[in-house]
């Protein structure tokens, strides 16, 4: 699997392997991003946020998106112990310093009170930013989902981030991809007895040229038929393979009221 940063002790059964050498990617500082996309238009998707993660050692990156003018919404595996956080709002390079980036550090971290960091069951979090966004052309607001229904396999749905390429190098540039939903069973039979796909999970199918999120990616969105459904979670270790299915965190009612009632709480 790729794209988490646990505890491998926390671990348990036939996951072991599979988390483990998530953390590996992780601890090495590595940081990955879609597979078999593109590049996208500059800006043309100012809900972006990268969060960077740095040590004296080595750095990790997440996505995530700006849902209120001082809230990111990303993966509740999106953490690093000690490290200075960053989160970049209206960024295309990751490397050049654009006009219109926002820079800020980070006030609070709310995962999910259910999260489970050997499972990645509930694997959201909430970020609230050292300050206000300035909405504009860069940086714009992602909109929560008002309804709840469930996606259909078969659609194509979309994603971005900054995580590896097909060529295994980092992306200086945000990339974006088409991703199709799979069927919950088949994805089921994929993981067979090492994840329960639930309805909680969206399950999407790596394309025929490889096209897939990868470490990196982790904490961006998932939107269908343009309405934002899900947060990037998990896959296989190696990314782009396919016939693999990667898995996102879908925003369900009761997800939507936690993030809803936790913002409120803490504004």
């Amino acid at each position: 699997m790729h794209y988490s940063n646990m505890n491998p002790a926390a671990m348990k059964g036939s996951l072991i392997l599979l988390l483990s050498a998530a953390c590996l990617l992780v601890t090495e500082g590595k940081s990955v991003k879609i597979i078999g996309g593109n590049e996208t238009i500059p800006h043309s998707r100012p809900y972006m946020a990268l969060i960077i993660f740095e040590t004296e050692l080595e750095e990790m990156i997440c996505g995530g998106s700006l849902i209120r003018p001082s809230w990111i919404l990303t993966a509740a595996h999106c953490q690093k112990l000690r490290s200075r956080v960053t989160v970049l709002l209206g960024a295309h390079s990751r490397e050049e310093n654009e006009k219109g980036i926002q820079r800020f550090r980070i006030s609070k971290s709310i995962k999910h009170p259910q999260y489970n960091s050997s499972t990645l069951k509930n694997d959201l979090r909430l970020i609230k930013l050292r300050g206000v966004a300035k909405l504009g052309k860069t940086v714009q607001l992602l909109p929560l989902p008002e309804t709840f229904d469930d996606v259909d396999a078969g659609t194509v749905c979309e994603t971005a981030g900054w995580g590896w390429t097909e060529e295994k190098t980092e992306a200086d540039s945000l990339r974006e991809v088409n991703i199709t939903i799979l069927n919950r069973e088949k994805c089921q039979k994929h993981w067979s007895h090492k994840v329960d796909i639930t309805k909680n999970l969206l399950c999407t199918i790596v394309g025929p040229k490889g096209q897939d999120t990868c470490t990196g990616d982790s904490g961006g969105p998932l939107l269908c038929d343009g309405v934002f459904r899900g947060i990037t979670s998990f896959g296989e270790n190696v990314c782009g393979r396919p016939n693999d299915a990667s898995i996102f965190t879908r925003l369900t009612k009761e997800y939507i009221t936690w993030i809803t009632s936790t913002i409120s709480q803490h504004t």
